[in-house]
């Protein structure tokens, strides 16, 4: 009797705790409240724009998708002839297989991760033709995976809305000109689709893509770093004057910033981003930052570090800045329940 009794112990014991022989499954994201979800894009193989820097860039999202595990979750978007290149370099689920048409996430995706609104691409860094079949990649992708998001008319690249997640905003006037709209009507039609309640509109330092992520960053509550724009007086009391008016009670300060050219045509038509720190990613807890082995870097990170509260973690952007984006460009963020969709997707892809 006192032995029947023992083995009826055991084996309620065994079945109460879960202890059985189907395997624990441990994976690399954490479907967490705390947790952003940073989202890459790989370059296609096939893409022949990529093809000279196509190892580069596998490099580069690699290295970044390692430093994001443990600190946020990251998702890889690779297609079926890519995958290969980034398989066992990755873990399995955090790739997801899947065709969006280019690298530079931030762009063509949706702003405010938040309260996500899809605006329309711009093709200020492509022909007209080629922004709508990029964005309708990401279209065809985003409702697949029944991303929810509020989607506007009005042309804007995501690289041009800096964003600090509790109702600031920062944008160019290029929105103002994409748009045809004043001053004052930009700025109600931010805070409108984007719930924000103080709005800044800067002039861009550079022309061509004219993104207001090459220029600032919010890089913790109520603190606003900017580029150090002493070398040009007039133009740093443009930014200067317009964020201190938007933003009276910001902490605003400046980060040292080496602006760079590149070779005569390497990457003709776009502004390198190499030497600017402040295209930074930031999340709720962390903020990767593309440094360069330049030797303003350590004075930057200082800064930076100085004025947050947030973990600050470097990547070398060497491989991609080039281009004219880097950590944040390569970016699309995400929370909550449109975050998990993506999350789980990967895990039975």
């Amino acid at each position: 009797m006192k032995t029947t009794v023992i083995l009826l112990f055991l084996f309620a014991t065994i079945f109460s705790c879960g202890c059985t022989d189907e395997p624990v499954e441990n994976y690399t994201n954490e479907i967490a409240g705390d947790r952003m979800l940073l989202v890459l894009s790989a370059p296609s193989i096939h893409d022949p724009y990529y093809a000279d820097v196509f190892q580069l860039i596998v490099d580069f999202q690699i290295d970044y998708a390692k430093a994001i595990m443990g600190n946020d979750n990251v998702i890889l978007i690779v297609d079926k002839q890519t995958r290969p290149y980034y398989k066992d370099k990755l873990p399995d689920d955090v790739l997801l297989t899947a065709d969006v048409y280019d690298i530079w996430m931030r762009d063509f995706t949706t702003v405010n991760p938040l309260r996500p609104v899809q605006f329309k691409y711009t093709w200020a860094s492509m022909t007209q033709q080629e922004s709508i079949e990029v964005q309708n990649s990401f279209i065809t992708f985003a409702d697949q995976y029944g991303i929810q998001r509020a989607t506007s008319n009005l042309l804007l690249d995501g690289g041009n809305i800096v964003g600090d997640y509790n109702g600031k905003v920062v944008t160019t006037t290029r929105f103002m000109e994409d748009n045809n709209l004043t001053y004052e009507r930009a700025k109600q039609e931010l805070m409108y689709l984007l719930g924000a309640t103080q709005v800044a509109i800067v002039e861009p330092d550079e022309e061509v893509l004219a993104h207001a992520d090459g220029m600032l960053s919010w890089v913790d509550e109520n603190t606003l770093l900017v580029n150090d724009y002493s070398d040009d007086t007039a133009f740093r009391n443009l930014v200067m004057n317009e964020l201190v008016s938007s933003f009276p009670n910001a902490t605003i300060a400046e980060v040292p910033v080496e602006f760079t050219e590149n070779p005569p045509g390497e990457w003709e038509g776009f502004e390198s981003a190499c030497g600017i720190n402040l295209n930074a990613t930031v999340t709720f807890n962390c903020i990767y930052v593309p440094v360069f082995n330049m030797p303003h870097d350590e004075e930057a990170i200082n800064i930076i570090t100085e004025n947050t509260t947030k973990k600050v973690i470097e990547i070398n952007a060497e491989g991609v800045c080039a281009m004219g984006g880097s950590v944040r460009c390569l970016t699309w963020q995400l929370t909550g329940q449109n975050a998990e969709k993506l999350i789980l997707a990967a895990r039975e892809n």
